[in-house]
Formats: structure tokens, C-alpha cells, sequence
């Protein structure tokens, strides 16, 4: 087996900034794995085939470490445009969208209520432990805090509401400079020899 260090220490730094902006946008590992892994088959179904045929499902799990039943599913939703989308968001973002829309945690208008941070129901506390796993009240709600998602008013949290149009303005910016830099990198990549 190669000796991979130099490239996988290079690839851990390559990553970091992506990892950053990630968080900073809110989106977690669990977005990130399933666009990652969508990545890995559209890439090798597209440049591995041979005769100008797209590689089969069990050349690509081959190659990428997946299963077959894996590949087939990601080249489903690749095919029908969906590999953009992913089923489970970051917990911080599956417990905003709770809070957001779940009777238990919302007034009589369908508002976000102000949590009381414990409470067997209606609380932060039955909301954390609903839609977070394993992740403690308390870093759950220094992380909402954060980013703006949450703020203490006295012994409650609020949801914070977001203005929509910073939200796309700053995911607009990050898309226009990921895109420069896919851009640099994939003319760079095509010198690599193999």
C-alpha cells in the first residue's frame, strides 16, 4: 500500500477552510458527507468508464470505498439533479427547524415561543434532547448563540429571527468563492499525473 502522509496531510489542510466556512454557514459533517460522497461517484462514473460509458455501481464502490447500494442511491439522486439536497441537516440546524415548526415549542400563531431552558415539555431542554442526539442542552445553546440562532432573555431563549436577505447574501458570496476556487483547483488537478 502507498505511503499516503504527504497527501493526506496536504488534503487535511486543503480541507480546514472548507470546514470553516461550513460551520460558519451552519452546515455540519453530516451535509458535507453525503455532498462529498455524491462527489466521489459522479466523478468516478463520469472520467473511469471505458468506452465512453459511464463506470458500473460495482467499479465505483471499487474505488470509492462505498457500497454498491450506496453508489446506486447517490447516482440516483445525482441523475435526477437531487445531489445538491441532503435528508438530515446539523443537529443545530434540525433544532431550529423544531423549534420552527413543532406545535410543543411554538404559540398559538405558529410563532417560535421563548423556551424556558428546562422542562419535561415546551422546554430547550425536551427540544435538545428530541432533535439533537446526544448533544448537551448547554453546547447546544452556546452554539446557537453563536451564530445568532438563539439569544438568553433572563432564565428563557429566544430563536433569534434571521434577516433572509443577509442569510443569501453571505451564502451568495461563499458560493462565488468557492466557485473561483474550484475553478483554480480543478486547472491545477489536471496537472496532476496519476
Amino acid at each position: 500500500m502507498p505511503d499516503n502522509d504527504k497527501i493526506n496531510k496536504a488534503l487535511f489542510k486543503l480541507l480546514q477552510p472548507i470546514a470553516r466556512l461550513c460551520l460558519r454557514l451552519g452546515l455540519g459533517y453530516r451535509e458535507y458527507c453525503e455532498l462529498s460522497k455524491a462527489a466521489f461517484v459522479e466523478v468516478a462514473a463520469r472520467d473511469y468508464g471505458v468506452h465512453g460509458r459511464p463506470t458500473n455501481v460495482s467499479r465505483i464502490a471499487a474505488m470509492t470505498g462505498l457500497t454498491r447500494k450506496e453508489v446506486s442511491r447517490l447516482r440516483r439522486k445525482v441523475e435526477n439533479g437531487g445531489a445538491m439536497r441532503t435528508e438530515r441537516a446539523s443537529p443545530l440546524r434540525e433544532v431550529i427547524a423544531a423549534w420552527q415548526s413543532e406545535a410543543e415549542f411554538c404559540d398559538g400563531s405558529g410563532m417560535p415561543r421563548l423556551l424556558p431552558l428546562e422542562g419535561k415539555r415546551g422546554s430547550f431542554h425536551s427540544l435538545v434532547r428530541r432533535f439533537a442526539g446526544d448533544i448537551p442542552d448547554g453546547a447546544m445553546r452556546k452554539e446557537l448563540v453563536r451564530i445568532g440562532a438563539a439569544r438568553p432573555v433572563g432564565d428563557l431563549l429566544e430563536l433569534t429571527p434571521r434577516d433572509k436577505a443577509d442569510v443569501d447574501a453571505s451564502r451568495d458570496e461563499a458560493a462565488e468563492v468557492l466557485g473561483i476556487a474550484h475553478a483554480r483547483l480543478a486547472a491545477i488537478v489536471r496537472e496532476v499525473r496519476p
